[in-house]
């Protein structure tokens, strides 16, 4: 049974339920009160005429007549005063309860009689009489050493016939208001529960693949934060799924160019050596394929120390001290000058000391500086700077060569990734430099960030963190 039916059928029972009680409740109270004011009124009926009999009876026994039940049945009729249908109902017994005169109807005599004739006090009975119900009341006299019993009947149907109007309209208004309710529960039960339909039909669709279904459920109830929830779990699980792919693509792609760095200079290493055994050659031609062989197996152990770098940065937290920036800076230019050959070195350097691992560090500029001098800047130079900046030190390379499409900067950091295969192998590089790069700054608690535009050239940064002078001068030096 769905939520909205369960939801729409307890809360009509219940509504009923207590709208029955309450109806019931108030129409006993109103028959009651009535009941209660008509039995008052009847009682006291009921004592004056008794007492107009005794009186009566006594007056005659006073003035010298004799007492007989004759007496007490014309008196009864006097009493009665007999209108036809709507005559005071009044019946006279013997003490042995024998009837001496009654004007009760034919239903109301025998044993409905008898019972109340052996009631003392105020008590009453109620007996039916056709359609019409009666409160009969009964007292006992002795007038004279002649006991009498005198009964009344007192017609109360329309108390009966109030209640049952009252019972039929609340019935009838029940009905209404219940039906009425079962309507709008309902209505309410499926606005009420359309978020949570929302939120299941999300659910079944993520559930197959479509990780981007979201429910946009705005309410500020605990639907409404629900919502709110389950669309961040699932955007969870669509950035997890991504990253996943990425992984598996990145992995798929890793493979795909390790193997291709490896074929290539193998296959040349091969060729080479296979000419060199299988045909005499002369001096010259031999020494070109031993060159070719020499420099494609230097290629090989290249690329072997740089995944070897990789691995290593993976698995050895680095130990970070205070360094002098301006010394890691000329101890850089003394390194790289060598080798940029024509591209000129330009670096302006702040003053002040940062966290690193001096090695690593070192490692990290000279990828990125290489790789400036490989984009081939117009100006002829790569400029590197460093800027103390509150707790931070900002390093930044840069350069003014061909730039760095904007589709392939987040995935430049990718081992064997290359955004020119060509110009990278010409210049004999396999990928691995920035991958390195950013496990260096990784270890180093920060990140690099790229800006770049193809033909007007890239710009690299790393933020380190800072020490105070006074750390750093009292660091070892290496």
């Amino acid at each position: 049974m769905r939520f909205s039916l369960k939801l729409v059928l307890c809360t009509t029972v219940i509504t009923a339920l207590l709208f029955s009680i309450c109806g019931t409740i108030m129409v006993k109270e109103n028959f009651d009160r009535s009941m209660d004011s008509a039995v008052k009124q009847n009682v006291n009926q009921h004592t004056l005429e008794r007492y107009a009999l005794e009186s009566n009876m006594l007056g005659y026994i006073l003035s010298g007549e004799e007492f007989t039940d004759e007496k007490l049945a014309e008196y009864g009729y006097r009493l009665s005063g007999y209108t036809g249908d709507k005559a005071r109902r009044i019946a006279i017994f013997t003490g042995d309860r024998e009837e001496i005169y009654s004007n009760f109807p034919q239903e109301l005599t025998g044993e409905a009689v008898a019972g109340v004739l052996n009631q003392k006090g105020d008590d009453y009975q109620l007996e039916q009489a056709g359609d019409e119900i009666y409160m009969i009341l009964a007292s006992y006299l002795n007038i004279e050493s002649h006991p009498v019993y005198v009964a009344s009947a007192y017609d109360v149907s329309r108390i009966f016939t109030e209640r049952d109007r009252q019972l039929r309209t609340f019935l009838l208004l029940n009905g209404i208001i219940i039906a009425i309710s079962l309507l709008a529960i309902f209505l309410l039960s499926m606005l009420l529960t359309a978020p949570i339909k929302k939120l299941n039909a999300a659910s079944r669709k993520i559930a197959k693949g479509a990780y981007s279904e979201r429910t946009r459920i705005r309410s500020d109830d605990e639907v409404g934060e629900l919502s709110r929830s389950f669309d961040q779990m699932a955007q969870a699980v669509e950035d997890k799924i991504e990253d996943l792919n990425a992984a598996l693509k990145q992995r798929e792609d890793f493979i795909a160019s390790f193997s291709h760095e490896i074929k290539t200079p193998m296959t040349a290493i091969i060729g080479y050596a296979d000419m060199m055994r299988l045909a005499p050659c002369e001096k010259d031609t031999q020494l070109r394929y031993a060159n070719y062989i020499y420099s494609e197996s230097k290629r090989l152990e290249e690329l072997s120390r740089k995944l070897m770098d990789l691995l290593s940065l993976s698995e050895e937290p680095a130990v970070l001290r205070p360094v002098d920036a301006e010394r890691l800076f000329y101890k850089l230019k003394k390194q790289m000058e060598p080798v940029l050959g024509e591209v000129s070195l330009d670096m302006q350097a702040e003053k002040g000391y940062v966290l690193a691992e001096e090695t690593l560090l070192n490692c990290l500029l000279r990828n990125l500086v290489v790789n400036a001098k490989k984009a081939g800047p117009k100006d002829g130079q790569v400029h590197v700077t460093g800027t103390a900046e509150g707790e931070e030190y900002r390093i930044r390379v840069t350069d003014k060569g061909c730039g760095i499409p904007k589709e392939e900067l987040s995935r430049i950091e990718e081992p064997f990734y290359m955004v020119d295969k060509s110009r990278s192998r010409a210049c004999g590089g396999a990928g691995l430099g920035l991958a390195i790069c950013r496990k260096i700054a990784e270890l180093h608690d920060g990140k690099l960030n790229f800006e770049s535009e193809p033909g007007v050239g890239t710009s690299v940064e790393i933020r380190i963190k800072r020490v105070k002078q006074e750390e750093g001068e009292n660091a070892p030096q290496n």
